[in-house]
């Protein structure tokens, strides 16, 4: 019997044009798919899509993989 597994996929990214780097995102992020640095975050394929990371951010910088941001300040 073959098991199929599936390829794990981020669900979600960061606008780094956006982000201040403040790691809300990544404290509610439930399987700490969240990497923030000094000068970029990024999302990892650990992500489970559940949306809290974007949800959280009052700037959008999280936001659903493939879809554009229209904010601008």
């Amino acid at each position: 019997m073959k098991i199929q597994t599936e390829k794990k996929t981020t669900h979600y990214s960061i606008n780094q044009s956006l982000c201040t780097f403040c790691a809300g995102c990544a404290s509610v992020c439930p399987v700490m798919a969240i990497d923030v640095g000094e000068s970029e975050s990024r999302i990892t394929g650990a992500c489970i899509g559940c949306g809290n990371c974007a949800a959280f951010c009052p700037l959008g910088a999280a936001e659903e993989a493939g879809k554009k941001s229209f904010r601008q300040d």
